[in-house]
């Protein structure tokens, strides 16, 4: 089953336990392989308490992905550069959801935003060099292999390759 219509909105009170566990998903939560400690609930509640979705005052823009009333992911625009007119996107949709086109989706809405509401030029994504999905997904989506970082993420003993991705919009 593929999906064909998503909305994106900001977060909201009724995430927070959503939001927990993603953020802590050891396998494969909102932060990956990027965090360094769990976040705690009360952390989350305060997020999405004082939210504030001016991108141009905040270190980034954070929205839910919402498909057929039930939301199912996030989407990060992040080092927002608005005189270079670039950012970085991450993208997380949860388990029972993933297959059915919806990062593809999300990824376009936020292209959209990106260009049309912040007039953005690019997006780049950071992808570990052996997540086939991401890469896959990014590459669906029109992005384009930019670089290779040899050995810049350690994930327990191990380094791994991060690529870079880049689209212009």
């Amino acid at each position: 089953m593929t999906i064909d219509h998503i909305y994106l909105r900001a977060p909201e009170p009724e995430d927070v336990d959503r939001l927990f566990l993603w953020e802590n998903d050891s396998e494969d939560g909102l932060h990956g392989h990027w965090a360094r400690a769990p976040l705690s609930r009360f952390q989350i509640w305060e997020y999405v308490n004082s939210y504030d979705a001016n991108p141009t005052t905040q270190d980034g823009l954070r929205l839910m992905v919402v498909c057929g009333g039930e939301t199912v992911g996030t989407v990060d625009l992040y080092d927002i550069d608005l005189y270079n007119r670039h950012a970085s996107i991450g993208i997380y949709i949860s388990r029972q959801w993933r297959g059915k086109g919806i990062g593809k989706l999300t990824i376009e809405s936020i292209e959209t935003y990106a260009s049309g509401k912040l007039g953005l030029h690019s997006l780049s994504a950071y992808c570990i060099g052996d997540n086939v999905v991401s890469h896959r997904l990014f590459e669906v989506a029109g992005f384009e292999v930019a670089g290779r970082l040899k050995e810049n993420v350690r994930i327990g003993k191990r380094y791994h390759d991060m690529d870079i991705f880049n689209k212009i919009l």
